[in-house]
């Protein structure tokens, strides 16, 4: 049927006519939406209507309208191998797999006012039935190099505690000991112990970092790139993250991989998505069709987004690993904010092919891109002494190492065996899902046999710093609630003790806050006992004077043993750096590495009593029972905000107030020895604005001080990220949404998404039609957030409004068309297509 006909040369436009002429346009404009060219549209469009004619003559415009739209929809979306070939695969292969549970059950329990031992060595055919041993390597046992390791390490620092200890203890036993002298010297012991650890920790490193410069290393060779070796899935679950940086960063990395190993067919690219807000998800789902696009390979860079956010981070890596996780012998775990060279990645891959005995390999993430002060300051320190403690670590802990949650491979089939946490019970903050999940995972790991190692000599693995003091507090306090649960897996059945030590290093990196408060209060107490106490020279029933003895060349060099633990690793981390000449030259010189150096000591010194109170408070509010939601971290630091930092650390400066008026008038020598420790409370708010501050941080870049080697020869991926959309130039949240659902590509690939990975069921009828109506009628810049995300995780009631917007928006809400384009706008600007929610 024609669109109009013909009475004597004359056109005659009839009720029908008009009704089918409007559906025409209304069409032309869906498909020009949907990719056509508007000829081609114009076409379809044309024999679309006609066809819809043949079934019948409408009562109204709407009502053609919907037919045709209805036909035009079918068209492009029925064939789902076209489908295919235009998005590609939207999912890897999905072959179920089952998370196995393990226990985390006490090596001893408490049973009717005594302990009772469990059974801490069970028989081999229990222990394998338990973690899976099928899938374990033969023989894991710590080799020669790593028992002399561990037993020089720990002579060193039990010798180094012991004598600290010892020392205090003489010091304080002078007019004998009191209850305040023993409970002074059990806190010395604690902090005395993490000192010592410490400090040999990180000398070691220092002479494997020595070793390395002086012999050098060799380049390696590239994995094997075919998929027989095992494929790799490249995994980055993110929550609520600024979608630019994310994705900029994805694209970096896999065009640094294109280029490195061209041939490589081994690796997927997966985004894990738990992200709760309906417009963040949208910029997602947009980023990830444009990544695709960009780097063409749409069969290898996926993305899910659970709609269910359980177990959070954990979770959401073990439903990829449920759903897929048999696909790939690896997967290569990544942060929101990590970057990662493609020569890293891959020799990563490298070292699990040629090592069948490993879990697990963590690439210490180094970092950068820090603007703020406070953010370069951390990566000063990260430059100087990151590469000590690493090489410290894996100098002692070798095949039974430790994962910090990101920018590590892990074999897939053992993880999947040997690595499903249990809830801990409980209420939180103590009960309940793990939150540092990492220290316990390789815990597990090394428990069923697999090693797990630190490659503290690969370059290439970064990550980037918190921007603010507020920002380090605010991770700081969830990573401290998951470090003291640890408190509850350290004496767990079948651990390795290496890893029962990585647990406990991670709880003391929190519990020695308070510990140096306590340790600070006591040594005012006895300070204050001293000044006001009169010597006693003569003792009843002995006739001769007793002289006090003097103590203060025992005091004196426990102080420079205490300040040399404290301060030497500096100075060995900047020897290391002043030895290695091309990385000297590209810190900016020996002068410039010193000056960053005392700039970020004194920097450092100022911010570390403010961090203790925050450490302090953190540890007794998860002790009194307060737990925390899990947030998305905030990456970048806006704009310096002077009544935010005011609240944030008015306290700590109050705190210090009062503390340096008591001190002074109570013992005023002890005073001046407190002086670093009070300035640094008093000065909170503006050590909190100056470290927010991006002006100070890049003018010390412009002199070359706080500098980082990659500043000077940035990696491949580094450079094209500083490259990327500055944030908020992109579209906005209603144009997004818009596109979503009245794009006909968009909107279909949407739908998709929702029916693979869908598992919340969906609103009642009754508020499902409500808030139809309410989108439909007054249009989408009317939802609110929640209403958008029920929308959008409702696959019926986003299919119908798919047809429904173009309904009505375009005559309703004609603005919104702009979302979709120059040559829709124009296509349904045309006079010949007149609105279609008119009674014609």
């Amino acid at each position: 049927m024609a669109v109009s006909t013909r009475e004597g040369g004359e056109p005659v436009l009839g009720r029908v006519a008009r009704c089918w002429a409007a559906a025409q346009g209304r069409a032309r404009a869906y498909l020009v939406a949907a990719g056509l060219e508007p000829s081609a549209a114009a076409d379809n469009a044309a024999a679309l209507t006609g066809r819809a004619a043949e079934r019948g003559e409408p009562e109204t415009r709407e009502e053609a309208a919907r037919r045709v739209l209805q036909d035009a929809r079918r068209m492009l979306t029925l064939d789902p191998a076209a489908l295919e070939a235009r998005d590609g695969r939207l999912t890897p292969h999905q072959i179920p797999s089952s998370i196995r549970r393990q226990s985390l059950l006490p090596a001893l329990r408490w049973r009717r006012g005594r302990w009772l031992p469990r059974p801490v060595l069970i028989p081999r055919q229990h222990e394998e039935k338990r973690i899976g041993a099928s899938a374990r390597p033969t023989d894991v046992r710590p080799g020669p190099t790593a028992r002399r390791r561990r037993s020089a390490f720990l002579v060193l620092i039990l010798l180094t505690t012991v004598w600290t200890v010892l020392t205090f203890a003489q010091i304080l036993a002078s007019n004998g000991l009191s209850v305040l002298d023993l409970a002074h010297i059990a806190i010395f012991s604690l902090l005395a112990l993490w000192l010592a650890q410490s400090f040999w920790t990180l000398s070691a490193g220092f002479v494997v970092m020595l070793q390395r410069w002086w012999k050098g290393t060799a380049p390696t060779a590239l994995p094997d790139p075919g998929e027989a070796a095992g494929r790799v899935a490249i995994v980055m679950p993110i929550y609520n993250e600024g979608t630019e940086r994310v994705f900029a960063g994805l694209k970096a990395m896999w065009q640094d991989l294109r280029r490195t190993a061209p041939e490589d067919r081994r690796c997927d690219l997966v985004i894990l998505s738990d992200t709760t807000d309906p417009d963040v998800w949208l910029a997602e789902v947009e980023a990830w069709r444009q990544l695709r696009q960009e780097v063409g390979d749409v069969d290898r860079v996926f993305y899910r987004r659970r709609d269910r956010n359980i177990a959070r981070k954990t979770g959401n890596i073990e439903d990829f690993l449920t759903r897929f996780g048999a696909n790939y012998a690896y997967m290569l775990v990544l942060d929101a904010d990590s970057l990662m060279t493609a020569r890293a990645m891959l020799e990563l891959v490298r070292r699990m092919d040629e090592n069948p005995r490993v879990g697990l390999i963590q690439a210490p993430p180094k970092l950068v891109r820090g603007r703020t002060l406070f953010a370069r300051v951390l990566q000063a320190a990260g430059e100087l002494y990151g590469p000590l403690a690493a090489a410290g670590i894996g100098f002692w802990a070798r095949g039974e190492g430790n994962y910090w949650g990101h920018n590590a491979i892990i074999r897939v089939r053992p993880f999947i065996e040997l690595c499903g946490l249990p809830n801990l019970p409980g209420r939180a903050p103590f009960g309940g899902p793990i939150l540092s999940h990492d220290f316990v995972e390789a815990a597990l790991m090394r428990r069923g046999g697999w090693q797990v190692w630190i490659a503290d000599d690969l370059d290439g693995s970064y990550e980037e710093p918190p921007p603010t003091i507020e920002d380090f507090g605010t991770r700081d306090r969830r990573w401290c609630q998951g470090n003291l649960q640890h408190g509850r897996v350290l004496f767990a059945r079948h651990l390795h003790w290496v890893s029962r030590l990585h647990l406990a290093i991670g709880i003391m990196a929190y519990v020695t806050s308070p510990l140096w408060l306590i340790f600070l209060v006591l040594s005012a107490l006895q300070a204050w006992e001293l000044t006001h106490t009169q010597p006693l020279y003569f003792a009843e029933g002995w006739p001769f004077p007793v002289f006090p003895v003097s103590v203060s060349f025992e005091a004196t060099l426990l102080l420079l043993a205490t300040l040399g633990m404290l301060f030497v690793p500096k100075f060995l981390g900047l020897a290391v750096a002043l030895l290695d000449a091309p990385r000297r030259r590209r810190l900016g010189g020996a002068a410039r590495v010193v000056g960053s150096m005392l700039i970020e000591t004194l920097y450092s010194a100022l911010v570390a009593p403010v961090m203790m109170l925050m450490h302090t408070w953190f540890v007794l509010t998860i002790l009194m029972g307060g737990a925390i939601e899990w947030k998305p971290q905030r990456r970048d630091a806006g704009s310096g905000n002077v009544a935010a930092a005011v609240a944030s650390f008015f306290w700590p400066t109050v705190i210090g107030i009062a503390a340096a008026f008591g001190v002074w008038h109570a013992t005023p020598l002890l005073f001046l020895w407190l002086v670093p420790v009070l300035a640094g409370l008093i000065l909170a708010v503006p050590l909190a604005l100056l470290g927010a501050s991006e002006k100070a941080g890049q003018r010390l870049a412009a002199a070359g001080l706080l500098r980082i080697s990659e500043e000077a020869m940035p990696p491949a991926v580094m450079w094209e990220l500083a490259g990327m959309r500055p944030a908020g130039t992109g579209p906005s949240t209603l144009e997004r949404l818009v596109r979503a659902v009245m794009e006909p590509q968009a909107n279909a690939l949407h739908l998709q998404l929702l029916r693979a990975f869908r598992t919340s069921p969906p609103l009642p009828p009754a508020e499902r039609r409500l808030l139809e109506r309410k989108a439909i009628y007054l249009g989408p810049a009317l939802l609110e957030k929640a209403e958008r995300r029920a929308l959008l995780e409702d696959t019926e009631m986003l299919e119908r409004l798919h047809l429904e917007a173009w309904l009505h928006w375009p005559d309703s809400e004609p603005q919104l068309v702009a979302a979709l384009g120059p040559r829709v706008e124009a296509a349904l600007a045309d006079p010949q297509s007149g609105p279609v929610t008119a009674v014609a």
